[in-house]
């Protein structure tokens, strides 16, 4: 008998699994350790291939007309579906079929069922925010560090009473026939590599960093200013390959970092004008139909220089000077930016370890390695384990729902 199926993750992958499983009856519990569903995909703004807005570039397949945040009713109505936020695993025991598995649930401290995004409490205290537009569940978060009187003040007024600063951690043990394992990745921050810089400067930030100010519901509205002092952003530069293919930190190519940068780069070049961009990079990898965002960006004026960063240099002004060794004209060059930007590595997300471990499956790079069971799909960890998204490792958006896809149809038949 299949289910209740357990899915670790509420990203792009788990997210599918979840919605394609509860709508073939399967009931699902889907866990997410952080307070709303999205994963990295959150802070996208674009997501490639389509440039689409995340939540719009892919519907169920049997919900076509709400192919636009399509997730939103999808997870929060379907009854199939158990989400659970501020959730991690504590435990798993039983045999495959058979799991037992203990859940710890951090308190949200606002219900969501009551909450009406009012803005009471986020206009009067800091503790209280609402972490993105898009947020799922509907609901404003609250941050216990900067709790304060103000804060219980606000708690006390809340119209719809759906604010209890007084709730505690509370744990549940379940019985689940399968485990899906969808924990996906998190950015490298790369404070340790001293050529960047990265720590030290406002104005050297990520490529997620980066993805948050260029949207439209940002901080910023999408207009580039520089984080030390609010500058308007002229120049930009981005340098591929942070902490991939290292000896010092992460063996493998992150695959999707050049095409992460190209979709910034001409969102940049054709949508912010009068900003110029430039690439440093030793190889540029857009495989298969992402060549096009390469194309684009050469006909967009987007520079590309093919050498290593050898040191950044903050100004008294605000800038940046970036020193590079290029490699095509060995010898040294030195440009002015406004704005440095880190494409950095992919590593395992937090918790997957302790899931490789519990469970006793594979380990790849810190990625759970599926097992030669002469498939195709390579989706199965174990037996009634299965893993999706970039769980596996470096994976674009289609292909985690592809994945997801095809461990509902493992589950479905049977957990085989």
């Amino acid at each position: 008998m299949v289910g209740p199926v357990l899915i670790v993750g509420a990203g792009v992958a788990g997210m599918t699994a979840a919605v394609e499983l509860a709508d073939a009856g399967v009931h699902t519990v889907l866990v997410e350790r952080l307070s709303t569903v999205g994963g990295n995909a959150l802070r996208l703004y674009k997501a490639f291939p389509t440039d689409d807005c995340f939540f719009c570039f892919e519907g169920n397949r049997w919900r076509p007309g709400i192919r636009k945040c399509f997730y939103r009713s999808a997870l929060t109505d379907q009854p199939n579906i158990d989400l659970r936020v501020n959730t991690t695993v504590v435990d798993i025991s039983g045999t495959p079929g058979s799991f037992t598995v203990r859940l710890r649930t951090e308190p949200t401290y606002v219900d969501p069922k009551k909450c009406i995004l009012c803005g009471l409490c986020t206009t009067r205290s800091e503790a209280f925010k609402l972490s993105s537009p898009q947020c799922q569940p509907q609901t404003v978060s609250v941050d216990p560090t900067l709790l304060d009187d103000e804060a219980r003040r606000v708690a006390s007024e809340c119209p719809t009473h759906a604010i209890d600063l007084d709730a505690t951690p509370s744990e549940d043990t379940l019985v689940v026939s399968d485990i899906v394992i969808a924990t996906g990745y998190h950015e490298f921050k790369p404070q340790g590599v001293q050529e960047y810089g990265y720590g030290e400067h406002p104005n050297i930030i990520t490529q997620l960093e980066l993805a948050e100010m260029l949207d439209p519901t940002g901080p910023s509205g999408g207009v580039l200013l520089r984080p030390s002092d609010g500058a308007p952003v002229e120049r930009v530069m981005m340098v591929q390959c942070v902490g991939s293919r290292s000896v010092d930190h992460f063996p493998f190519c992150s695959k999707i970092c050049c095409v992460f940068a190209l979709k910034h780069a001409n969102i940049i070049a054709q949508e912010h004008n009068g900003i110029r961009v430039d690439v440093v990079y030793m190889d540029i990898r857009t495989y298969d139909r992402h060549e096009r965002y390469y194309r684009m960006a050469r006909r967009a004026g987007v520079g590309f220089i093919r050498g290593r960063v050898s040191r950044v240099v903050p100004r008294d002004d605000g800038r940046l000077d970036v020193v590079i060794y290029d490699s095509l004209l060995d010898q040294y060059l030195q440009y002015e930016v406004d704005l440095f930007v880190l494409s950095s590595a992919l590593e395992p997300s937090e918790g997957t370890a302790a899931l490789i471990s519990q469970l006793g499956l594979q380990d790849r790079s810190g990625f759970v390695a599926p097992v030669e069971d002469g498939s195709v799909d390579g989706v199965m960890a174990g037996d009634h384990v299965f893993v999706c998204g970039t769980a596996l490792g470096p994976a674009e958006v289609p292909e985690s729902v592809t994945q997801a896809r095809a461990v509902v149809s493992r589950i479905l038949q049977g957990g085989v």
